[in-house]
């Protein structure tokens, strides 16, 4: 068994490959990826060579090939893109060897997978065919496969029938509905059960109420796992607390207070007494840095601003830095 990683960690590789060749300029027009099967416009044949010359040269473990148009027909992944004069349309593509063995009526497998492979088989032909001739075409040859399986012609009949009905009462309503009318809620998605259980109680909610409530499911991104975080330190995270200065350059010392976030306080201090001994003493208050003031267990933290004032003026009397002005905190910051 194959690890699930294979086709995430190859889709990582070309990506950053493809960021070399969009910085250089040689990506084309057109180009659109499926983990190694890729699809792009060209001018000439000589372009798409040259092109794919480009790609096999990006790493040694490279080895693409090139298929081109035949007929202005050529196959991507399930679909055949047909040119039409100045149209592209679209249409569900079979490779020759395709024998078209699917779950056969007999077996011994409940009917509604049965059911829902024939429903899956209708849905992909509609969907993978740009004109009504294509699909029809398509249901066509689904009563051809499914009908050498055994599954009776009344039954395939009703499901394109069902289909059909359902589709276009679907269009319908999309049509009639006011979009400023609905209201898109936005959920994350647990399992497909989770999923379908939601939206038949928002649908439910939406006849009580009046506006349509349509949800709208998101997948947590592997980038929201990988996302590198910083690792703050954490004096960045400290408030309402006394801390020291202390000059990694001299002796110079002094201690203060904040009731925010200390890192906010240690910025304005380019513009206060240390950023002036900076200035003056060293000729660049860019010296200052976080790693010059300390806060631990022999600094306070405080529950309010009056803790802070007491503990700033218990500190300063008995450090004595040479930066301080004031002695008194209380007094000159509560009560003048």
């Amino acid at each position: 068994m194959g690890s699930p990683l294979g086709p995430l960690m190859a889709n990582v590789f070309m990506c950053h490959l493809e960021e070399k060749l969009t910085r250089g300029g040689l990506m084309p027009q057109l180009y659109k990826r499926y983990v190694d099967d890729t699809l792009a416009r060209m001018p000439s044949v000589d372009a798409a060579a040259e092109f794919l010359s480009t790609l096999n040269g990006l790493h040694p473990s490279l080895t693409f090939t090139m298929e081109l148009p035949v007929d202005n027909k050529i196959p991507f992944i399930g679909i055949e893109i047909v040119k039409n004069g100045t149209k592209l349309e679209t249409q569900v593509y079979r490779k020759p060897t395709n024998t078209g063995l699917l779950l056969h009526f007999q077996s011994h497998t409940d009917k509604r997978y049965k059911d829902s492979l024939l429903q899956t088989m209708i849905h992909r032909a509609y969907s993978l065919s740009s004109t009504t001739e294509a699909f029809n075409a398509e249901c066509a040859k689904l009563r051809s496969v499914f009908s050498r399986l055994d599954y009776p012609m009344s039954v395939i009949d009703s499901a394109i029938k069902k289909f059909l009905f359902l589709n276009s009462s679907a269009d319908k309503a999309e049509r009639n509905n006011d979009d400023s009318s609905t209201v898109r809620i936005s959920l994350p998605f647990k399992d497909q059960v989770a999923a379908n259980a939601v939206r038949k109680q928002l649908r439910d909610l939406s006849h009580k109420i009046g506006p349509t409530l349509q949800p709208v499911f998101v997948s947590k991104k592997l980038g929201q796992d990988l996302r590198p975080k910083e690792i703050k330190p954490s004096i960045v995270n400290k408030q309402c607390v006394v801390y020291q200065f202390s000059c990694d350059l001299c002796d110079a010392d002094y201690v203060g207070y904040t009731a925010r976030h200390l890192h906010q306080r240690i910025a304005e201090h380019k513009n206060s007494a240390i950023g002036r001994h900076f200035l003056e003493a060293h000729g660049n208050n860019n010296l200052l840095r976080e790693s010059q003031f300390t806060h631990s267990k022999s600094k306070r933290s405080c529950q309010s601003k009056f803790d802070c004032l007491v503990f700033e003026m218990l500190f300063i009397k008995k450090l004595k830095p040479n930066l301080n002005i004031q002695t008194d905190s209380i007094r000159a910051k509560l009560f003048v």
